[in-house]
């Protein structure tokens, strides 16, 4: 992976406007700036860009909040780099809106000829990011390990324990595809397990089941011979059945005789009622006509009676035609005036509406007004209240910068204390590690010359005599007391000057916070006096739109005053000069002469309507008395017809006595059907409980017939199951046999095992530069237990001048070439190894630890690495460092955030 541009915004000390960085360039970048502008924050854009992830900030939910430049919502990073000749594009985003975060990536790939760029992004971000590490074949840790030398973290690989340098190798050796394929196995192993499982106990249930088939068949046989008893049973049964039908069918036949004349004589039955009932209807008709004929009166008086009301209808229908035409003609004049006063009116109301229509347009013109001069008021209020309370903020603001100034005096010369100060702690560590090294040299030697049996010289290792024993020890005493002394002195001072460092260092946080502080007021005040004169202008336009809207007001109000007197007006004067008309007078006049000629015509209505009820009964006796003249003349008729009817009625009696006799003789029959009912009944309750007890037997004789079939099936699976039991557990074992290959203690143990000596040359080679042949490094991976055995480790031991020691034993300084060393040589195996192809190598600060000498021996070793890798980015402050790179990249801190520019020197 080589960066080839950076774009960043809002991240960390960089600010809203866009910086775009372009490493494409320069192979070996010098990033130089002061402490805080942003140097460090420029390398965790890039990790962050890649995998999401940079420095940990602490008292955050959330790592990507603390990460966002103070004050601001929104961040943004952008990295196009090259990777196996190809160049991709990463863009990461996170945004808190409304209080809650929300991210975004991207991943394209760009074509450098057209300047295409194609989309790699996936649903979600989380598959987005596996495409970007299978792309890279390279995680975050394995990253900081190995290629990146975090500020303060450049023993980040040597400080962990040997388990976790374990995995930091196995990440950068790609060996996690053999932890997928460890997994993978095992999955299938489990898998294959649980199917044989399964088969196990299937094959004990199915050979449960296949002891049951000797019962089986003998049940079988014993099914067969009791369904041939049945069947002798249903036989006989058969024959009974064919004896009642017969019988049946004979009674059968005299029961259609009997029911043959039992119809005839229901017909002549009803047929005797029907005419029985014809009888009874013609006499008692004959008889009402009779009764009707003895009280019929005389016709010539219903004719005159009748006349009579004629004559007086017909002078009440002239007398109510009267008084309809004079009721047409009183209508006519009521609707010809109803229309002039509903003229009248309408006039009267569209001279009020007009007056209205003005007067409501008047009073909401004027309501308007008065309400928008309470809402300029009321904005006016805001306003002044918003000016003073932003006078009072830049106030208080520009005290806290007066303030300041002394924080900035204050921090400065603490950080220059502190620097001197801990330049004399390293120091003091330094000599008090060689007096430590003296003292067990002193030991050493007093050992030596002490020595009963042989006594020798310490330096040239010849045998003492007694008295150069003596004065040896002598010697060695003093200095070992001189040195112990030494060694007590400069214990209690690296304490007293560590705790003071300590303390001072807080102090300087809580400068550099207050300093920070200042820089936020400032651009605060700046923001304040822009919205103060904002305001002010805001103010001069609300004074002038008040002053305009208080005229409006008052013109409005006296129109208003204007408008209700001439309503006033219009309203008195009403419709009476309106109604005065020549044509109004005289249509009064005349509905008057009609209303009073109405009245002297004496139509009564009452009269009428009873005068036509009495015409209508009249008429109706009239219609009547023809009537019953015509049924008189029927009446003979009648009587001829009561002296057949009686003829009829007496044959039909005869006959039906006759047909009486012959129904006696089918008296048997229901006595007779009843017993073969009952006979049929019997054989067909034991012909049906014959045919369940054989449906059950033969459904028994299915169903084992059915299962026999079933357990020879089951037979030859169970003989298949067998032998797939015995090929599944063949390919479990060749599974687990994958999975021990596979496993860390395997495959991955081996090609760790044969990457360490790689490792350890690519270390010692460069450790021998930085300590001129001093110190060699040794990694172990494999301890000896004291059980006996060997325990699968990864510990680092250096040998030096004073002998082997472990890693921890060593100084600051020390310490910090040999994490150099092994952190240059872990990422030349990174850049070298199949699959990585890692091309870029990041050292963020580190050196001050280091003396002149150790300094240029680092960069000598810089510069020799420095075509393993396509490009080198160094971090440093020190004078001494910069002057010795061509291209700087100079970050500097204003208020509005780091900004960077470049400067080569050749």
């Amino acid at each position: 992976m080589i960066p080839l541009t950076l774009q960043i915004k809002n991240f960390l000390s960089y600010g809203a406007e866009l910086q775009i960085i372009d490493f494409s360039a320069y192979p070996l970048i010098c990033l130089s700036g002061k402490n805080g502008h942003g140097k460090s924050a420029l390398l965790d854009a890039l990790t962050w860009a890649l995998w999401g992830q940079a420095r940990k900030i602490s008292g955050t939910a959330k790592a990507d909040q603390g990460l966002v430049r103070l004050g601001q919502t929104q961040m943004m990073v952008c990295l196009d780099f090259s990777f196996a000749n190809a160049i991709y594009r990463v863009r990461r985003e996170f945004a808190l809106t409304y209080g809650k975060p929300h991210a975004a990536l991207d991943f394209a790939l760009i074509e450098p000829d057209t300047d295409t760029v194609i989309s790699l992004t996936d649903k979600t971000i989380r598959d987005t990011q596996k495409k970007i590490d299978d792309l890279l074949r390279l995680d975050y840790d394995a990253f900081i390990n190995s290629a990146f030398l975090r500020q303060g973290q450049a023993n980040e690989f040597s400080k962990k324990s040997a388990k976790e340098r374990k995995e930091v190798l196995a990440s950068i050796l790609g060996l996690n595809q053999y932890e997928n394929v460890r997994k993978l196995a095992l999955e299938k192993a489990r898998a294959l397990s649980l199917e044989k499982n399964n088969i196990q106990i299937l094959q004990e249930k199915n050979g449960h089941e296949l002891s049951k088939i000797d019962d089986l068949k003998r049940r079988l046989v014993e099914l067969q011979s009791v369904l041939g008893g049945y069947t002798a049973q249903e036989k006989e049964l058969a024959i009974a059945q064919n004896a009642c039908m017969a019988e049946r069918k004979k009674l059968l036949d005299e029961q259609k005789n009997y029911e043959v004349l039992e119809i005839h004589y229901d017909q002549l039955h009803t047929d005797e009622q029907q005419r029985q009932e014809k009888l009874r209807t013609i006499v008692a008709t004959w008889r009402s006509i009779n009764r009707k004929q003895r009280l019929l009166g005389d016709y010539t008086d219903l004719e005159q009676r009748k006349k009579r009301v004629l004559d007086e209808i017909n002078t009440h229908q002239q007398q109510l035609q009267k008084t309809l035409e004079l009721k047409e003609q009183l209508f006519k004049h009521k609707e010809t005036r109803h229309a002039l006063e509903k003229k009248a009116h309408e006039v009267l109301s569209n001279q009020l509406q007009q007056h209205q229509l003005a007067l409501e347009r008047i009073t909401f013109a004027h309501k308007t007004a008065m309400a928008t001069t309470i809402d300029l008021q009321k904005k006016q209020l805001a306003l002044t209240h918003e000016l003073q309370t932003c006078t009072k903020e830049i106030a208080a603001l520009q005290l806290s910068e007066q303030k300041c100034a002394a924080h900035i005096e204050t921090y400065k010369r603490l950080e220059h204390q502190f620097e001197k100060r801990k330049s004399h702690y390293q120091k003091y560590v330094a000599l008090g590690n060689a007096v430590t090294a003296e003292l067990e040299s002193i030991a050493h030697k007093q050992k030596l010359s002490q020595d009963e049996h042989n006594p020798s010289c310490p330096l040239c290792e010849q045998n003492l005599s007694a008295a150069r024993r003596k004065f040896l020890k002598t010697q060695l005493a003093n200095q070992e007391e001189f040195m112990q002394h030494r060694l007590q002195r400069l214990t209690r001072l690296i304490k007293s000057l560590k705790a003071l460092l300590i303390e001072q260092h807080k102090e300087i946080d809580t400068q550099k916070k207050a300093i920070e502080q200042n820089t936020i007021n400032t651009v605060k005040i700046e923001e304040l006096r822009k919205t103060t004169a904002k305001i002010e202008h805001q103010l001069q336009e609300l004074t002038a739109n008040l002053t305009h809207n208080k005229n409006d007001e008052t013109r409005y109000a006296q129109e208003l005053e204007r408008m209700e007197q001439n309503k006033k007006v219009v309203e008195q004067q009403g419709i009476a000069h309106l109604l005065a008309s020549e044509e109004y007078v005289t249509l009064a006049a005349a509905q008057k002469a009609l209303e009073q000629e109405a009245l002297s015509i004496a139509y009564d209505q009452q009269k009428h309507q009873q005068t036509a009820t009495m015409l209508r009964q009249i008429e109706q006796q009239c219609i009547e008395y023809a009537q019953l003249l015509e049924q008189v003349q029927q009446q003979h008729e009648r009587m001829r017809n009561v002296h057949e009817l009686c003829t009829v009625l007496k044959e039909i009696r005869s006959k039906k006595n006759q047909l009486q006799e012959s129904l006696k003789a089918f008296a048997y029959l229901p006595s007779a059907v009843q017993a073969i009912n009952n006979k049929e009944q019997e054989i067909g309750q034991r012909a049906h409980a014959l045919k369940q007890q054989k449906e059950l037997l033969l459904l028994e004789k299915g169903s084992g017939e059915h299962e026999q079939e079933k357990l020879k099936a089951l037979e030859i699976e169970h003989k298949k199951q067998q032998q797939t039991m015995i090929q599944l557990q063949e390919t479990i074992d060749e599974y687990q046999a994958i999975a021990t290959a596979t496993s860390k203690d395997g495959i991955q143990a081996l090609l760790i095992e044969d990457a360490i000596p790689e490792i350890e040359q690519e270390a010692n080679n460069l450790l021998a530069k930085l300590t001129n042949n001093q110190a060699q490094i040794f990694i172990e991976s494999l301890r000896d237990l004291k059980k006996g055995g060997t325990k699968e480790t990864l510990d680092i031991k250096i040998s030096d001048t004073a002998g082997i020691r472990p890693y921890e034993m060593f100084s600051g300084g020390e310490a910090f070439r040999i994490d150099f060393a092994l952190r240059i040589a872990i990422s030349k195996l990174l850049a070298r190894r199949a699959g990585t192809s890692l091309q870029t190598l990041i050292i963020d600060e580190g050196f001050g630890s280091q003396d002149e000498e150790g300094l240029n021996n680092i960069m000598d070793a810089i510069y020799k690495i420095q075509d393993d890798f396509a490009k080198v980015i160094i971090v440093s402050h020190l004078a001494t460092m910069k002057e010795q790179f061509p291209v700087h990249f100079v970050i500097e801190k204003g208020p509005q955030g780091s900004g960077l520019r470049v400067v080569e020197h050749g």
